[in-house]
């Protein structure tokens, strides 16, 4: 079974792009909903990326495409996306590149409508069994593509057993794998498997997916999760794009990481220690930004700003509606025609110039307060019981930032911050006190 092309690509090395987990028609529900109609455009992101890597294997004249599953983002993906997908496979055949793709938890063999036909040119792996295809260049035999899809959402099978290489296998042997690897985590939904075995199959590159932030597992051979293409909340900031994949004589590899987001999320933290003037906040405000994305001024940033540092601001920023208003104020002189940047979201993180260190060595309530906070810091147990009743006093727009499963790093700035909105009412009278010289 192959696909055969005759184009300028010679015997002596082979070029192609590896990508996965495109989630195209990701709905962007998290996302601020202070302009309904940007937040509308953000839909259409994934799908710009898509582009995005078919113009890329144009441009690179690669020899083939490697989509390692999660084209869609729903089991019940849209007919538009559906339709979208089927172009750009027909795009790249027309430039007689062909595409080969494997199917995942979210794209399952039985989320597909069929009454969409594959093109001549891209080839869908079955689920019955791990298959192996062919690449032929001008005749001859170039690689062989292993490859298997998910037929429902949930695989709690280890399928690296499954793949064996055949008889007479071409000089390259790539294996495409949706699942998750032990040196990443643990899911036993999703193909579970552990990267030694990888190791012990003589496979010359594995075209990983289900792993949404870019890794290599492992060099020689390569085994490499590319990403999603396209971040698609807070949790996904920066780059985010494909690997340019060459396998030179020798079965040589050189990996290029190639960003082709459509738009950009990242999250800037602003210290505004020594800040006092309320006035000079929103320039300092946008220095900071001017220096953090000043040399990628041509990307479509999501920003998510941090304020951190001592300052005297502190009180009035925890004022309610003070940050929103800020947004809203960077919003409205960022916006240029297109939307971007656009400033989702402030996390107030700030201290008032206060010593904790010479409060925590009161003999009153204050200085017990420091301390057991001190305390419950410094265990998690108790840090998690801290949140669930902090999680009941904070004010509702606070909580829904904050919610969902916290790790420990949110966890301890969630206690920061009701530390500070604590002291902010308890040591009026003796802040003065105990102020920063």
């Amino acid at each position: 079974m192959g696909i055969q092309y005759n184009t300028n690509s010679t015997l002596k090395q082979l070029k192609f792009v590896h990508t996965a987990d495109l989630h195209l028609d990701t709905p962007f529900k998290g996302l601020s909903q202070w302009n309904p109609e940007l937040a509308e455009r953000l839909k259409d992101s994934t799908y710009r990326a898509l582009v995005n890597i078919t113009d890329l294997c144009i441009k690179e004249k690669v020899d083939f495409l490697l989509v390692a599953g999660d084209i869609f983002d729903s089991e019940s993906a849209g007919l538009a996306a559906q339709i979208r997908f089927i172009n750009e496979l027909q795009r790249l055949t027309a430039q007689r590149i062909p595409v080969y793709f494997i199917c995942g938890n979210h794209d399952h063999l039985g989320a597909w409508d069929n009454s969409f036909s594959i093109p001549d040119g891209a080839y869908r792996f079955g689920s019955s069994g791990v298959e192996r295809v062919t690449h032929y260049i001008e005749g001859e035999p170039v690689a062989d593509i292993y490859g298997i899809s998910y037929k429902s959402a949930h695989i709690n099978q280890n399928l690296v057993p499954f793949y064996r290489k055949g008889e007479n296998p071409a000089p390259v042997s790539i294996a495409m794998l949706h699942g998750m690897a032990d040196i990443i985590g643990h899911d036993e939904k999703y193909a579970p498997f552990a990267l030694r075995e990888l190791l012990e199959n003589p496979f010359d590159y594995w075209a990983l997916g289900h792993v949404h932030k870019r890794r290599v597992l492992n060099d020689d051979p390569p085994v490499v999760y590319p990403g999603n293409p396209q971040g698609r909340d807070f949790g996904e900031t920066g780059e985010k794009g494909c690997y340019l994949v060459e396998i030179l004589p020798g079965n040589r590899t050189i990996l290029e990481f190639v960003p082709v987001h459509h738009v950009r999320f990242e999250e800037i933290e602003v210290d505004l220690t020594g800040v006092d003037d309320f006035s000079r906040l929103n320039t300092f405000i946008d220095n900071a930004l001017d220096n953090a994305l000043g040399e990628n001024e041509a990307d479509r940033f999501v920003l998510r700003i941090r304020l951190t540092g001592r300052t005297s601001l502190h009180r009035v920023l925890n004022r309610q509606g003070e940050v929103e208003q800020i947004a809203g104020d960077l919003n409205s002189r960022y916006y240029d025609g297109t939307g971007f940047p656009v400033v989702d979201s402030i996390e107030l993180l700030t201290r008032p110039p206060v010593d904790t260190g010479l409060l925590a060595g009161r003999k009153d309530f204050v200085g017990g307060l420091i301390r057991s906070i001190g305390r419950i810091e410094n265990d998690e147990r108790l840090l998690r019981q801290m949140l669930e009743s902090l999680l009941k006093e904070l004010p509702a727009a606070r909580i829904f930032r904050e919610t969902g499963e916290p790790d420990p790093d949110q966890m301890h700035r969630i206690i920061q911050k009701a530390k500070w909105l604590l002291l902010d009412r308890l040591v009026d009278d003796a802040a003065g006190d105990a102020m920063d010289e």
